[in-house]
């Protein structure tokens, strides 16, 4: 007796549910939606949503089937006039039993026995308000059984979900940091240090030049279902080079200047016309979507040659920025991740600087510059003297030389320069060494006794002594 209760619950469940176990399974094809192609109002169409049935249906056993938004979400979703096509070893009457902007409902009336893994495809739903024109932003439809009462589930306990949409930048700057560059403190046979480059990588010795690229990635859609090219998303992209200019030639794209090409995949180079603003420091130019690779990577190479009229420094730090006009109504202007230090410059010496100094030695007086350098090689040296205004320098034996290794050098300051009037001045020394390993100060020692100090300055370096 005992035994046969168990058995007629058995029996009475399987009716209830069908065979085998609640395993229900849902899929689709998750679609990849361009920002600047899509508006939050563009109705989209998705791929086909296919449930596949984790529990057997035999034919006095209908059901109703549910495909809804997850809770919480405020997308219109649009049945259309599609019914659900069942296919597999069963086969069914699908009907519909309502639709509204939230869900979608058939009955499915069982007309030859469905098995485990039959599958339900519904094709040509579609949702708007979506926010798809975001980036990152994700699309999810819910599928439900339920006895035809609705009041008990068929196959999961739970709704179960699939990704029907994802959102992100088909456009994108890609700007790998380029610290190549070095000014050169052997410029011109020494005679203008840093004037000009190290001749290195693709640098000469008065132009540099890094690279950054501009990507159109074809994988993503627009709102009606088509990959994208850059014809069909973009009016163009303005480009931002931004950093210190000075000593640098501004003029772009002619004979001796400074240059910007744009290189496809064709290869065709084209070369913008550049706004060049030596006092906000930066560089603009525009590039045409006729002009990139349509589903690719564009490449863009920066030149810029040197004015040879001052020291360029030991350190300077180009970005580049951009933001991309796409063609849709609608959709805004799109900021695309830049590097804010994508071309970052060295230089093979230092520069150590004074904003005074004095190179009076009478009287027992001590005018000096101590230079301590703690590299394992002896660094060459030249000092450049400043006077005021209509004051010139005269240099001595010690305009240029040697700091000796692993030690302290001192230099008297009257023995660098002298003036046509006066006994002071200002200094900068160009030193051929790494910019860790020397340090320098300024002494003044009144008739040799009370003695000042003034750290000489980096101005190019993260440090100032």
């Amino acid at each position: 007796m005992k035994n046969f209760t168990y058995k007629a619950l058995a029996v009475a469940t399987a009716a209830v549910c069908g065979a085998g176990a609640q395993a229900g399974s849902v899929s689709s094809t998750t679609a990849k939606y361009a920002v600047e192609a899509i508006t939050s109002g563009s109705p989209i169409t998705l791929a086909n949503v296919v449930y596949t049935m984790g529990v057997a249906r035999v034919v006095s056993q209908p059901f109703t089937i549910i495909v809804r938004e997850p809770a919480g979400a405020t997308t219109t979703l649009v049945c259309g006039s599609t019914l659900p096509v069942l296919a597999g070893a069963g086969a069914a009457n699908i009907t519909v039993k309502r639709t509204s902007a939230t869900e979608c409902v058939w009955d499915v009336n069982v007309t030859t026995n469905i098995a485990i893994n039959d599958t339900i495809t519904f094709a040509n739903l579609s949702i708007n308000g979506h926010g798809l024109a975001t980036v990152g932003a994700t699309e999810k439809l819910n599928v439900a059984l339920f006895d035809t009462g609705e009041t008990a589930r068929v196959d999961n306990s739970t709704d179960v979900s699939a990704t029907v949409a994802t959102s992100g930048r088909a456009l994108s700057l890609t700007a790998t940091q380029d610290t190549g560059t070095k000014a050169d403190v052997n410029f011109n046979s020494g005679a203008q240090p840093l004037f000009g480059f190290v001749a290195a990588n693709d640098d000469t010795s008065t132009n540099a030049s890094a690279n950054f690229s501009i990507g159109v990635d074809g994988n993503f859609l627009n709102a009606s279902g088509v990959a994208v090219t850059a014809n069909s998303i973009l009016t163009n992209v303005v480009v931002t080079i931004a950093g210190d200019f000075s000593g640098l030639i501004t003029s772009f794209n002619g004979a001796g200047n400074s240059s910007v090409n744009v290189t496809t995949t064709a290869p065709l180079s084209t070369a913008p016309a550049v706004t060049a603003n030596a006092t906000a420091g930066t560089a603009v130019f525009t590039v045409n979507a006729a002009n990139l690779t349509q589903n690719g990577s564009t490449n863009v190479k920066v030149s810029l040659n040197s004015a040879v009229t001052q020291s360029l420094g030991t350190s300077r730090t180009f970005g580049v920025s951009a933001v991309a006009n796409p063609t849709l109504a609608g959709v805004g202007a799109q900021t695309l991740a830049g590097n804010s230090s994508w071309w970052v410059w060295g230089a093979n010496g230092i520069e150590l600087r004074s904003a005074f100094f004095n190179n009076d030695n009478t009287n027992g007086n001590l005018t000096r510059f101590f230079f301590q350098n703690t590299g394992s090689q002896s660094a060459d040296y030249s000092a450049t003297c400043y006077g005021e205004t209509g004051v010139t320098p005269t240099y001595g034996t010690a305009k240029s030389g040697k700091l000796i290794a692993s030690g302290t050098t001192v230099l008297n300051a009257s023995d660098i320069c002298t003036f046509s009037t006066g006994k002071r001045g200002s200094i900068v020394f160009t030193i051929n060494a790494n910019i860790g390993v020397v340090k320098g100060v300024y002494q003044q020692a009144i008739n040799g006794a009370a003695a000042g100090y003034i750290p000489l300055e980096r101005p190019y370096g993260a440090n100032t002594f």
